[in-house]
């Protein structure tokens, strides 16, 4: 067991280094009382069991150790009515050495990312490309902040409220679509006595902000972060693999919608840093059933897994590749070819098919221009750096460009999340807008090129495809895709029906059933069976009820 290992490694700190009369009473009562604080300190913090890094821990008891037997030197002196040298007699001797020792290994741990800057450098698997990163399908864009994931998220707990709260949000890709996933947690202690586990978790659509957040009751989840004890699940993976590092626990969907936990296993390189991953460990929730993956096995990993390097370690990666291109006095002091990312964050979006993780670089100096930007893969690890995007709006001028639109100032809206897409073959920032609330407004986008910013329409029915809409023309795009033009289809109506404001429909020919927005244009209220009718195809599911819009009948128009 992890937890007794560590406690066994560490209670080499409680030797009795003072070797003479009476040693092994004293090395006993040294173990009676320092070895359950040791193993209650391991079951409490889950030190990991790296090594050599692990031999700084053998100061938590060597401290203490130390004082406890110089103060009973200092007392034997007393009573003696003898000066005993500290610095000449034992015990003090050796406490100083091993304190000294292990001392010295730490400020070395410490100081080497410094005197091998070079060395985290290299830590990333990095190539730079000057070409343009893959065209953005637009149907499957981050529009949904995480302010906004929030905010919808809470308006689902209900009743649940009183005994557990929403977790953490993190993005990810379900079939083919991001979307926001946080579990529900324990409110506190007393809230996990009494129900033990966690009903379910929250998932909200981060491309379609009009989708409703859901409320996702599987089977019960009893090893959560908020869980205590044997079923906190950070401790239930260190109980198994805590001889290495631990860098994450995130909640991710699979295939069938089944909330499972994924915990990424790494190890520092240098120091306590320039960590790699070496390991996956998947997680069932309800039984804490556990499947490891090796780093050289992550090609088995089921096709579900959406992300397995933390975003804290892909921003590392980052500022290692960035800043120490020529080593550390060149960051320091002459700063040639200097770049470093733009702001202190990455964000997760899909990117010809496969989850990334995305940030900006600019200079040194924080302008307002990019250098470059990365996409880095968040199974494989491996970074892209595009350089065709400097001398463009970086994300804080995106933002700034934004904030100081027209638009945007009179209705006090609050840009957030700015991403960079290749759409319609230009660098565009995709920017959200948001009130102070978090709940989302609309989308503007930035041509990156010039900072000309679009911002759509919040009247109308898709804000976003209407950006999109403006932009295309603002290019100068004939043929947009079908995420803003919208495919046009026509036919006979077969049958109709109405309820509010929505006509439902069907076509001759066809088992698909439609549904027109009738509340802009009730002219779609006067539609009969027989009509022969056009509309475009809202973005959405291949299967259920198809959304459209621009839709015109023909039997009125004559």
């Amino acid at each position: 067991m992890i937890v007794l290992a560590a406690a066994a490694f560490m209670s080499l700190g409680l030797i009795n280094l003072g070797f003479g009369h009476g040693w092994w009473r004293g090395q006993l009562w040294r173990l009676a009382i320092g070895f359950p604080l040791l193993l209650l300190y391991a079951y409490v913090e889950m030190p990991p069991l790296v090594f050599p890094q692990a031999i700084v821990f053998l100061l938590i008891p060597l401290v203490p150790n130390a004082a406890y037997s110089l103060l009973l030197a200092a007392r034997s002196a007393v009573m003696s009515r003898r000066i005993v040298s500290i610095r000449r007699g034992p015990p003090a001797l050796p406490y100083l050495i091993a304190l000294g020792a292990c001392g010295l290994f730490a400020l070395g741990l410490a100081a080497a990312p410094v005197l091998d800057a070079s060395g985290l450098r290299d830590v990333a698997d990095v190539s730079v490309s000057n070409a343009l990163p893959p065209r953005a399908d637009l149907q499957h864009v981050r529009v949904v902040p995480q302010e906004s994931a929030e905010f919808a998220g809470n308006k689902v707990v209900g009743q649940l409220g009183t005994y557990y709260r929403v977790g953490d949000f993190n993005v990810q890709a379900e079939r083919g679509k991001l979307v926001w996933v946080a579990p529900l947690e324990f409110n506190g202690l007393v809230q996990w006595l009494s129900r033990r586990t966690s009903p379910g978790v929250i998932v909200v659509d981060a491309e379609n902000p009009d989708a409703p957040a859901e409320l996702r009751r599987r089977a019960p989840m009893r090893y959560v972060p908020s869980a205590r004890l044997n079923e906190n699940l950070y401790r239930h993976v260190y109980l198994t693999y805590g001889a290495e590092q631990i860098l994450e626990t995130t909640l991710q969907l699979d295939a069938d919608g089944n909330p499972r936990y994924l915990a990424t296993l790494g190890r520092p390189t240098i120091g306590w840093s320039g960590q790699r991953v070496t390991g996956v460990v998947l997680v069932d929730p309800d039984t804490g059933a556990m499947t490891h993956y090796a780093r050289d096995e992550f090609a088995r990993l089921p096709p579900w897994v959406s992300r397995v390097y933390p975003p804290d370690l892909a921003l590392s990666y980052n500022q290692w590749f960035g800043a120490y291109v020529h080593g550390l006095w060149n960051y320091l002091i002459v700063k040639r070819d200097v770049h470093v990312p733009a702001r202190p964050e990455v964000f997760g979006l899909l990117a010809g098919g496969r989850f990334v993780w995305f940030v900006d670089h600019t200079s040194p100096e924080s302008d307002q221009s990019m250098t470059g930007f990365t996409y880095m893969d968040s199974l494989e690890g491996t970074l892209v750096y595009y350089t065709s995007s400097g001398g463009e709006f970086n994300s804080r001028g995106a933002e700034d460009a934004v904030a100081s639109n027209p638009i945007v100032r009179q209705g006090r809206l609050l840009p957030t999340q700015p991403i960079l897409y290749n759409a319609f073959g230009q660098n565009t920032w995709v920017v959200p807008l948001v009130a102070n609330t978090g709940k989302y407004q609309t989308l503007a986008l930035v041509q990156a090129a010039n900072g000309h910013v679009v911002v759509g329409s919040a009247a109308s029915r898709s804000p976003q495809q209407d950006a999109f809409a403006q932009y295309a023309a603002f290019l100068g795009v004939v043929h947009a895709p079908p995420a803003v033009a919208g495919v046009r289809r026509g036919g006979v109506i077969e049958r109709i029906a109405t309820a509010g404001s929505t006509v439902y429909f069907t076509l001759r020919g066809e088992r698909r059933v439609y549904a027109a927005d009738a509340s802009g244009d009730p002219r779609a209220l006067l539609a009969r069976s027989g009509d022969r009718v056009e509309f475009a195809l809202e973005p959405g599911p291949e299967q259920g009820v198809a959304a459209v819009r621009d839709f015109t009948d023909g039997a009125l128009a004559r």
